[in-house]
């Protein structure tokens, strides 16, 4: 008799392991980890560079020195044009030499929009028309012909850059404080990279200003993305909130009537554990409640469905 009770409690023990190895390979855990989610304003920017514009001071050949991105000094020699009449013909001809005025960033990319876009003229531009401009850009090549007056390349001022965001739509509006000129705010780029990017809003031009679904805020980039010396319009979100706390996929969030709360792992079954949501975006909620690294049921719905005990 003692040996069949034996038989019996290790048969039940191995049943209940079994019963439990069951269960949590039905439900599905994720860890609690630290993190943040961002609040923001999507919206596309117009880039605005301080730059100068070279132009072809003769007809003839383009020999260019540099290559498109470099970092120069002033007076270095970016490129040469080779009168075409003598080019080859006189012996010792070295033709004109096209000297930086200024240090920069060379770009031989124009786009036509370079002596419009300027720091100095935003405000005077048709803001409807300027969230229209399409940029055509035009590359220069070595070893091509260029005419006298034609423009060349341009040297980008790489300590500062704009963006101009036109807020013709209704989820910018540029009378909000936030949008306060001398106000430093973070800027995601999200054509450009990942990167936080800070910057301060310069000027504005109000609706009532400008007239309705026309009104723009200039801003003041802090660094310098170097994507952004060739590109002239790029998909930003302006930064307005970053919720911090322990972050949690939304869809392991019960709502009941006391509140929120989320199923963690025990042993036949789950515990309910109230939390308080502080945050949330499409995918995860950042919540207080819980400890980091602590495990949460993504897929709490299995609990009513396969019947998993709930310990109160």
């Amino acid at each position: 008799m003692f040996l069949l009770a034996v038989i019996i409690l290790v048969s039940l023990s191995l049943n209940r392991k079994s019963a439990v190895l069951n269960v949590e390979g039905k439900i599905l855990c994720v860890p609690a980890k630290k993190g943040g989610i961002e609040r923001g304003i999507n919206a596309q920017g117009i880039i605005i560079r301080d730059e100068t514009v070279y132009m072809s001071p003769a007809c003839g050949t383009l020999r260019i020195a540099v290559a498109e991105r470099d970092r120069v000094r002033a007076n270095t020699i970016i490129a040469q044009i080779i009168p075409g009449e003598i080019y080859g013909n006189i012996q010792g001809n070295k033709g004109i030499n096209l000297i930086a005025e200024r240090p920069g960033i060379i770009s031989f990319t124009l786009d036509r929009l370079e002596r419009i876009l300027t720091p100095s003229s935003w405000m005077d531009l048709d803001m409807e028309a300027t969230s229209q401009i399409i940029s055509e850009p035009v590359e220069t090549m070595s070893d091509m012909y260029v005419d006298k007056g034609q423009l060349l390349y341009r040297i980008v001022d790489n300590y500062r850059i704009y963006m101009l965001v036109i807020s013709g739509f209704d989820n910018i509006p540029p009378t909000d404080s936030f949008f306060t000129v001398g106000r430093k705010c973070n800027l995601r780029l999200n054509s450009v990279s990942d990167n936080i990017y800070s910057a301060k809003v310069v000027s504005r031009v109000d609706t009532n200003e400008a007239g309705p679904g026309s009104s723009a805020v200039l801003f003041e980039l802090t660094d310098f993305p170097y994507e952004l010396y060739y590109l002239r319009h790029v998909d930003i979100k302006i930064i307005t909130e970053i919720k911090k706390g322990l972050l949690i996929p939304k869809q392991a969030v019960v709502e009941d009537k006391n509140g929120y709360l989320v199923y963690t792992p025990a042993n036949l079954g789950v515990n309910p554990k109230p939390i308080e949501v502080i945050g949330s975006d499409d995918h995860q909620v950042v919540c207080e409640g819980l400890k980091e690294g602590q495990r949460v049921v993504i897929n709490p719905y299995i609990i009513r469905e396969k019947g998993i005990a709930v310990w109160k």
